[in-house]
């Protein structure tokens, strides 16, 4: 994307994926009644507190198993600027959780909320205008209303 090229970001196709199993969240932690239902997966690899080993921090997510989370994300690096990148990205309403990466991002459009686990903190909500800084490592967990959350990121570029 050039300066002279502008993008509508609310139109702007991403594919998406389905979250990977570590990233599923059980019924049984989504919270109280104003959060988002059931998104599957019961036992001892979706405890609240279990993160997994993926060395994976992108929120593309690969296949989860058929009859789990329905919930996807989506994905699109539109390019670099001052050797950070930026791009647009996308979850469906529901909940996963995630190791964050260096960010900045601004919600263009859906609501929901981030809770912290690692380091603990107070819960973000997310609407249209939101603009939210998240730290390497951090451990989250993301419930996403109704309709599906589309931010514009800023990150650190590889290299």
């Amino acid at each position: 994307m050039s300066a002279m090229e502008p993008i509508n970001t609310h139109e702007f196709p991403l594919s998406h994926e389905l979250i990977e199993e570590w990233q599923t969240i059980p019924a049984a932690s989504t919270g109280g009644p104003d959060t988002v239902g059931s998104v599957g997966l019961e036992g001892p690899a979706a405890s609240a507190g279990d993160f997994g080993t993926s060395s994976s921090v992108e929120l593309e997510g690969a296949a989860a198993s058929a009859g789990e989370a329905s919930v996807t994300t989506g994905f699109a690096e539109l390019g670099t600027i001052g050797g950070a990148e930026y791009g647009l990205w996308e979850m469906s309403a529901g909940a996963m959780r995630d190791i964050e990466g260096d960010e900045v991002f601004l919600v263009i459009s859906g609501t929901g909320r981030i809770e912290f686990d690692e380091p603990l903190r107070d819960p973000i909500e997310l609407a249209p205008g939101s603009l939210v800084r998240l730290d390497d490592g951090m451990k989250a967990r993301w419930y996403i209303d109704g309709t599906p959350l589309r931010k514009l990121f800023i990150a650190p570029g590889e290299g």
